[in-house]
């Protein structure tokens, strides 16, 4: 099928992948390229499609369509077994959040699970502060921890809009963790790169480390504690988790490093509903994460990149013109982003502002910089707040302007954060009915920082407090977070279904998917296959991958940036899950190269 079915003005022929050139560093210029995708990385299907970071979730997936659950049943299913073969990335112990379109109604919603912690205001400290000795510093694993969120969110999701019973659901999951699975070459590495933190808990250890031996790839893996927290969950609700046995191990594992948790804490935790964010690109309507996350990024860098149209120019990943256009708009985007994103229940975020094209026509005039300034600052969207939505925005039901007031203009900026890996997971899903789930969920660094509890890793949500007062500490405020699931709509269908992992290259990731999806035409794999960019905000650096034309380089060195090169298919820069919906309604599923994930359909 041709995937420029679904661009009617696609006014581009798309040049062959851009050779390596210059930017192939010595170490790497014998490396095969991937140029084919392997048989799990793509799929086109009929009735429906899961890509997800690991074959054997996407399949308890795809299970659940096959036997007549719908695209949320789908979704949870998977993430709940995410959460056994990928358990440095997420699980029970955990939080997230997705985006998702249900077609009987045609409307949105987003639901919001991330961890919270419910302790005094500065509880929650992150790592500059503790470093700088501001009101203390906790010092172990237990005390980074709040309250997890996974179970309540896809529970109360499913609950709601699911079809399946929740015994079902969950029957993958328990199935891994009680029989098992081998131990894949991806979690091996990260298993290596962190034993101290497998070490921490004798429990966890005595699984990951048995005989105190790292468990190899090819290993099986079998977690019987795990398992048995997911039957509960599965008998009783939320209930199994947050109320009764789980709960008082939870509670006491935690109270043993300092972590002030309760068990009514636990009891009371509760997913936040909100309309999602909405924005136009190109006449579809684009609806991603509100705040505290950050689907603002990725409408604002749209709304600067469809002005300057980078398509008339050429491939960013040959030509300098059309690089420098997407670049500087993430980068643009990134900076506003850290400074005014936080939680919305509580503090004024300009979310309709920043994604409205009229700020994106007031910060255009930083697009194109020669030189390019070392540090970029935030712009004031406070004004655009105030006006009309975008045209393809005003019949959905959209995430409001705040009713909030406007947070100190000298405390509004901050660092656009991120972190350095992606120790995170996403799951993507059409069904045949048109229903569609963009769900990103996570523990923050792999592994937590070792606390653990009922057979899991717990969160560190509470490093990710600090920078600008929208995003300060508060009980049971939810930190911002770089994760963006998004949906891409027109006619009140579906298109695609994009999101990824990768911190501060979020955003980033899911511009460039949607620009070489939707402006040139490209198959989904494809434009996954592609080398990436990602800008720095408080510096004049881009990383790119080794894949970049010499010419496209040249032309950001030129401007005054710094190229820092990355190896090919580096998981620095995330790991997109795409589904997109053909004209004639066939379903086009693609998995990142950069992880060992599959897209899977029937």
């Amino acid at each position: 099928m041709d995937i420029r079915s679904i661009v009617p003005d696609h006014r581009m022929t798309i040049r062959a992948l851009a050779c390596a050139g210059a930017l192939l560093l010595a170490a790497v210029a014998a490396l095969p390229a991937q140029t084919a995708p392997r048989p799990e990385q793509r799929v086109e299907a009929r009735h429906g499609v899961v890509a997800a970071a690991h074959p054997v979730a996407a399949r308890a997936g795809v299970a659940m369509l096959e036997a007549g659950g719908n695209a949320v049943d789908a979704a949870v299913a998977t993430a709940f077994a995410l959460g056994v073969v990928e358990p440095m990335m997420g699980g029970v112990g955990g939080g997230g959040a997705l985006t998702m379109w249900l077609a009987e109604t045609d409307e949105g919603w987003h639901v919001e699970f991330y961890a919270s912690a419910p302790g005094r205001p500065d509880y929650g400290l992150d790592s500059l502060d503790a470093a700088a000795g501001v009101g203390g510093s906790l010092t172990t694993p237990e005390q980074w921890a709040a309250v997890p969120g996974t179970v309540a969110g896809l529970l109360e999701v499913h609950e709601r809009y699911g079809r399946l019973p929740r015994e079902r659901v969950l029957e993958p999951a328990i199935h891994l963790a009680a029989e098992g699975f081998l131990v894949h070459p991806f979690l091996a590495q990260i298993m290596g790169e962190t034993a101290e933190k497998l070490s921490y808990s004798p429990d966890a250890a005595a699984i990951f480390m048995p005989d105190g031996e790292l468990l190899q790839a090819g290993d099986p893996l079998v977690q019987s504690e795990l398992a048995h927290t997911l039957e509960l969950v599965a008998r009783e609700g939320r209930d199994g988790y947050y109320r009764g046995p789980v709960a008082d191990e939870v509670v006491a594992a935690l109270r043993l490093g300092g972590n002030t948790i309760t068990l009514e804490d636990l009891a009371q935790y509760s997913p936040r509903w909100r309309r999602p964010l909405c924005g136009s690109f190109r006449g579809y309507s684009v609806l991603t994460a509100p705040p505290p996350l950050s689907g603002v990024q990725v409408l604002e860098a749209l709304n600067l990149i469809e002005s300057l149209d980078p398509a008339a120019s050429g491939l960013p990943t040959e030509d300098g013109e059309a690089l420098g256009i997407l670049v500087d708009a993430v980068r643009i985007a990134r900076a506003d982003a850290a400074a005014w994103v936080g939680d919305p229940r509580d503090t004024g975020v300009p979310a309709v502002g920043l994604a409205s094209h009229a700020y994106a026509a007031q910060r255009s005039d930083q697009m194109g910089l020669s030189p390019v300034p070392d540090t970029l600052s935030p712009g004031d969207p406070w004004a655009a707040e105030r006006l009309r939505m975008a045209p393809a925005c005003p019949e959905l039901d959209h995430f409001p302007p705040t009713t909030h007031p406007r947070p100190e203009a000298e405390t509004a900026h901050g660092s656009a954060g991120g972190g350095d890996e992606g120790e995170t997971t996403h799951v993507s899903v059409v069904d045949a009915e048109g229903n569609a789930v963009s769900l990103t969920f996570t523990l923050g660094a792999y592994f937590g920082y070792g606390a653990w509890a009922a057979g899991a890793f717990f969160n560190d949500a509470n490093e990710n407090f600090g920078g600008p007062v929208a995003n300060r500490r508060a009980p049971y405020r939810t930190p911002r977070t770089q994760t963006s699931p998004t949906l891409v709509v027109r006619d009140d269908r579906v298109k695609m279904v994009v999101g990824s992992p990768g911190g501060g290259r979020i955003a980033p990731a899911i511009v460039q998917a949607i620009v070489y999806t939707l402006v040139y035409g490209m198959d989904p794999w494809t434009a996954l296959h592609l080398p990436r960019f990602h800008p720095l905000v408080d510096a004049a650096e881009v990383h790119l991958e080794v894949g970049f034309a010499p010419e496209a380089a040249a032309a950001l060195r030129a401007r005054g940036y710094t190229v820092d090169v990355h190896l090919p298919y580096d998981r620095y820069f995330g790991g997109l899950h795409v589904v997109v919906v053909g004209i004639d309604g066939t379903l086009i599923g693609a998995a990142d190269p950069r992880r060992g994930g599959a897209a899977l359909g029937y």
